[in-house]
């Protein structure tokens, strides 16, 4: 796999579940999108009390708005922080599927990372050159893993970098579970 399409892969898992749990948030300025489908509960977002994540051991220092949200057996969780001074738009996502199979980690900033380009770790289910593993204790979910990162455009034969992450989830409520 090109460097340009892990690069391109890394950023359309991370923007997917973003957008998937940013659409189940409660935003009080804005209209509901009108839907065919069933209507579905909307998730509140709310301060992040104890949500964290840190990639290599380095803490993102973020100030997080943690949303959580299930459907159909599907556990979305994300922590945005849309003024970050070092990441700019800064989202950490996570899917969930049945009751410990992480399907997708993302981290994302629109700026922070290599030679200026956009900040990105990601880690696919059945992908290679990651792992996750899930920890519950209540509504607080723990992933702890490697995922592979955007790899730096000014060394290209490089390659794609892995980075370890871990991110604490800690859901105030889980819409829908």
């Amino acid at each position: 796999m090109n460097t340009k399409s892990v690069t391109a892969a890394l950023a359309a898992a991370a923007a997917a579940t973003a957008l998937f749990v940013t659409g189940c948030s409660d935003n009080a300025s804005s209209t509901p999108a009108k839907s065919s489908a069933a209507p579905a509960t909307q998730a509140k977002t709310t301060p992040s009390g104890d949500s964290s994540a840190s990639v290599d051991g380095k803490q993102l220092a973020a100030k997080f708005t943690t949303t959580c949200a299930k459907q159909a057996g599907t556990l979305a969780l994300a922590l945005t922080d849309t003024a970050n001074g070092t990441y700019g738009n800064l989202s950490v996502s996570a899917t969930i599927t049945g009751t410990d199979t992480v399907q997708a980690v993302g981290i994302a900033g629109s700026k922070g990372g290599d030679s200026g380009q956009p900040y990105a770790v990601g880690f696919g289910n059945g992908m290679p050159g990651g792992s996750a593993k899930l920890t519950k204790d209540g509504n607080t979910y723990k992933i702890s893993g490697e995922g592979v990162g955007a790899p730096d455009l000014t060394n290209p034969l490089a390659g794609p970098k892995t980075s370890k992450f871990d991110v604490t989830f800690a859901c105030s409520s889980v819409v829908g579970g």
